[in-house]
C-alpha cells in the first residue's frame, strides 16, 4: 500500500492514498467533536485563570462565546469535508479528501481539540503515546490511544502539506 500524500493545488489540500484505518479514524470526528463529547468544548475554552473568580468571570463572559462558536464554525467546516471523502483509485482500499485553503486551520483546530478531548477522556499520558502500541487492540483505552496517533498522523500530513 502507498503511504498517503498531499497534493497542493491553488491553495487547497487532496490528501491521497488514505488506507482504510486513517479513514476510519476520520470517521470517528463527528461523534469526537460533538458539543456532548466529553471533554471537549471544556479543554477548548477552559479558563487561563484558575484560581482567579473575577478574571475568570470576565473570561466566562468575553472570550468563551467567542471560542465556543470558532469551535463549531471550525467542526461544520471539518464536517462538511468529510462528506466529500472518497475512494482514491480502484482498489478502494485508498482514500482521499480534498479541503479547501480556508479550511486548513479549521482542521488543525478540531483535530487538535479531538486529540487533546481523547486524552483527557481516557487518562492517556505522554508516556502511553510514546509506548509501542499493544499487539491486539482490546482495551478501549488502547484503541483511544491507536485513534490519537492515527489523528496526529493527518495533522501532520496537513502541516506538512501547507508547509
Amino acid at each position: 500500500m502507498k503511504e498517503p500524500r498531499v497534493e497542493r493545488k491553488r491553495g487547497a489540500l487532496a490528501v491521497r492514498d488514505m488506507p482504510p484505518a486513517l479513514v476510519g479514524a476520520l470517521a470517528q470526528l463527528p461523534r469526537l467533536l460533538a458539543d456532548d463529547a466529553p471533554g471537549i468544548l471544556c479543554r477548548t475554552v477552559a479558563t487561563p485563570y484558575p484560581g482567579d473568580d473575577a478574571r475568570t468571570g470576565e473570561w466566562e463572559r468575553h472570550a468563551v462565546p467567542e471560542l465556543a462558536h470558532l469551535f463549531a464554525s471550525a467542526r461544520t467546516l471539518v464536517l462538511e469535508d468529510l462528506e466529500r471523502l472518497r475512494a482514491d483509485g480502484r482498489s478502494g482500499r485508498a482514500f482521499r479528501i480534498d479541503i479547501p485553503a480556508r479550511h486548513h486551520a479549521a482542521w488543525l483546530s478540531a483535530l487538535a481539540a479531538a486529540r487533546v478531548a481523547l486524552g483527557e477522556a481516557h487518562g492517556i499520558s505522554a508516556a502511553d503515546m510514546d509506548a509501542p502500541l499493544p499487539d491486539v487492540i482490546a482495551a478501549e483505552r488502547d484503541r483511544a490511544v491507536v485513534l490519537v496517533h492515527l489523528l496526529g498522523w493527518m495533522q501532520s500530513l496537513l502541516v506538512q502539506g501547507a508547509g
